[in-house]
């Protein structure tokens, strides 16, 4: 197997565990801006054969996230049109960064999939220049997909994953013993105040929450 689709393998099983463990339609909403695979087509054909295999409780909560995926999916399509024009505008990989920011979907298959064949529409229309420059942007979007792929799969990003979306802040304080020389990592909080958003407002209040934990309970640390 090549590197690369190792990697993307790896990747949607670390999704997939996340999918399952998420408490809520909220804390799923959030994921999926965290971690756009989820909504990816290629993410849900993986679910969906898992969901074949699984049984009981498990697949009862995997037959709901999916069609929570679904619905969120479908939400997202109403934002393609200032996406693209958003990615047209986009001068450096500085830019990129900020469309994925606002609209981490756009780093998925199905979008990429869409620019490919605008820019190919392009080229055949005479428009070379105007193709070679959207096809430099899909080298970015690609090369910031890894990275979160990459990410996701981290010792760091479960820990922070488990913070997040523990069930209460008992919970919270328990994944953070758990997880304390990650969690104190100053990275770790940057990554909750800077990366994460939430999405809906319940999501984002509930990121708000776990954001003021963390920074009581790493200055508790620092303070020994």
């Amino acid at each position: 197997m090549h590197r690369d689709d190792a990697l993307h393998a790896d990747a949607v099983q670390a999704a997939l565990a996340e999918v399952i463990a998420v408490p809520d339609r909220p804390s799923l909403a959030a994921l999926a801006r965290r971690l756009p695979l989820i909504i990816d087509d290629t993410f849900l054909v993986a679910a969906q054969a898992a969901l074949a295999e699984a049984t009981g409780q498990t697949a009862a909560v995997l037959r709901e996230r999916l069609q929570w995926l679904s619905e969120i999916q479908r939400g997202a399509e109403q934002d393609v049109p200032a996406a693209l024009e958003a990615l047209a505008a986009a001068r450096d990989m500085e830019d990129l960064r900020n469309l994925v920011d606002r609209w981490p979907w756009v780093v998925t298959g199905s979008f990429v999939e869409m620019i490919d064949q605008l820019a190919q529409q392009l080229f055949d229309a005479g428009e070379r220049d105007a193709a070679s420059s959207l096809r430099q942007r899909l080298v970015g979007l690609a090369q910031l997909r890894a990275q979160r792929e990459s990410w996701i799969e981290s010792p760091q990003a479960r820990a922070v994953f488990a913070f997040l979306n523990a069930e209460d802040d008992a919970a919270a304080l328990a994944a953070f013993q758990t997880h304390r020389e990650l969690l104190s990592h100053a990275e770790a909080q940057r990554t909750l105040d800077d990366v994460l958003q939430g999405g809906d407002p319940e999501s984002q209040q509930r990121l708000e929450r776990r954001r003021e934990l963390l920074r009581y309970l790493r200055g508790e640390e620092q303070s020994r």
